[in-house]
């Protein structure tokens, strides 16, 4: 599984790699703007995860994930969110479910 140094590049490449879907929290559970849905954790598998540079010259780093949903769709989230409640995050989170062997 290729490695990232920034968040750009690691964006870039999971798009071109098929995670095409974008999944943000609303109300506790996943909403997907371009399935036009909201989708419960629960129906989310976690299949990549990766630790990269925040953009700009911060020294903090950020997370991306990338998730399967129930019908194969590929989509990721970032961990942007954690910022601003880590607690409603990590409650969100921890409802998806995990693949095998994530890579990170």
């Amino acid at each position: 599984m290729p490695r990232y140094q920034t968040f750009s590049e690691a964006i870039s490449a999971m798009r071109d790699r098929g995670f095409i879907n974008t999944f943000s929290i609303q109300h506790n559970e996943l909403f997907c703007s371009e399935l036009d849905k909201a989708i419960p954790p629960e129906q989310l598998t976690l299949v990549e995860q990766h630790q990269v540079a925040s953009s700009g010259t911060s020294p903090e780093k950020c997370e991306i994930y990338g998730f399967r949903t129930d019908d194969n769709a590929l989509g990721l989230m970032t961990s942007t969110y954690a910022a601003y409640d880590p607690e409603g995050f990590q409650a969100v989170f921890n409802r998806c479910r995990r693949s095998n062997s994530p890579h990170s």
